[in-house]
């Protein structure tokens, strides 16, 4: 079978993770990198051999190709997507969608006017507990949902230390479209009334201009009626990069997840680790994990001609909710979808 070439544009903390599983796949020939860092093209070079550019124009010129995964920082993604697109090449863009609904249906309309596909990397639908959870929603047509919780929260290291790039984004835009996406996707219909309040006031101490916590209530065209929280300045110290816990509760179940703790707990003289081991790991010489699963995913829709698990369209309902929650901090009102 023909493999298909393949390149990444953004190759930092998480695109760095498209770069190994592409490298791995067996259907894929990883053809280029394209980086505005020359410190990560060198890096990418020496460790995986595969040329890189600084920019997408360059790369477009030079190589040939049939898709692209699109991990640029979240505000950064339409430009090159749509170039990308506007080639004929199908696409894997990194969770958001984009940063605005503008953003996510110009993308939209340049995948249908150019006829290609579009999938987003919402990698928590491969969570297995995320997997077990849809199936329980699902397993019985008796069963309704009644309420749920969710929190996905980062410690403070991300806007400040991990990325450059904080002041353009805010925890609903970098976690709660995860939330937003699995909530969708648990209750199998859409969002019709959101209402939200924030704290702005740690993060902009410390140089970085945007929201330390948001809190939303999420209500549903089924009725269900969800609280969302969201913050990215948790201390240094917790036990991992993130914290995230999810309750539902149905007419004839109740569902708990806690994703910060996996179930391993290791120790250092640092502090105690509680790793997700079920997300990336490294096992005979590949990446395995749900967030492996998604990128590996996209190549065997794109051969088999199946349909994406989370596609252009899902990108843009939770856009479309993630933008009335900001509307909502804004305005202090409840916002209608």
């Amino acid at each position: 079978m023909k493999k298909l070439k393949v390149a990444v544009i953004g190759a930092g903390i998480y695109g760095i993770h498209h770069v190994d599983v592409y490298k791995q796949n067996p259907f894929v020939d990883l053809v280029a990198v394209c980086d505005f860092s020359p410190d990560i093209r060198k890096k990418v070079e020496e460790k995986y051999e595969v040329k890189t550019y600084s920019t997408v124009e360059e790369m477009l010129a030079n190589e040939e190709m049939n898709a692209v995964s699109v991990a640029t920082p979240d505000h950064l993604h339409v430009e090159p997507a749509i170039t990308c697109i506007n080639q004929g090449l199908d696409v894997l863009i990194e969770k958001p969608l984009a940063t605005t609904v503008k953003d996510c249906e110009s993308i939209l309309e340049a995948a249908k006017k150019n006829k290609v596909r579009v999938a987003v990397d919402f990698h928590k639908r491969w969570d297995p507990a995320a997997i077990y959870t849809f199936n329980q929603l699902n397993e019985s047509e008796t069963d309704y949902p009644i309420r749920g919780y969710m929190n996905m929260d980062d410690m403070i290291d991300v806007p400040t230390k991990w990325f450059k790039w904080g002041n353009a984004s805010d925890p609903i835009d970098f976690l709660g479209v995860h939330c937003v996406d699995l909530m969708r996707w648990y209750m199998g219909c859409e969002v019709t009334e959101v209402y939200s309040v924030g704290s702005k006031k740690l993060l902009p101490s410390l140089g970085v201009d945007t929201y330390d916590s948001v809190q939303s209530i999420i209500t549903f065209e089924n009725g269900c009626t969800w609280v969302l929280e969201n913050s990215w300045v948790l201390p240094s110290g917790f036990a991992k990069a993130n914290d995230s816990r999810t309750a539902i509760l149905t007419s004839e179940k109740y569902i708990r997840i806690n994703n910060q703790d996996r179930g391993v707990e290791m120790v250092d003289s640092e502090k105690t680790h509680t790793p997700n081991v079920f997300f990336f790991n490294d096992f005979n010489n590949r990446v395995v994990g749900f967030g492996a699963d998604p990128i590996n995913s996209f190549i065997d829709s794109l051969i088999d001609g199946s349909d994406f698990v989370a596609d252009v369209y899902d990108g843009l309902q939770a856009a479309k909710v993630t933008e009335a929650i900001h509307k909502s901090l804004e305005t202090a009102e409840r916002v209608k979808l």
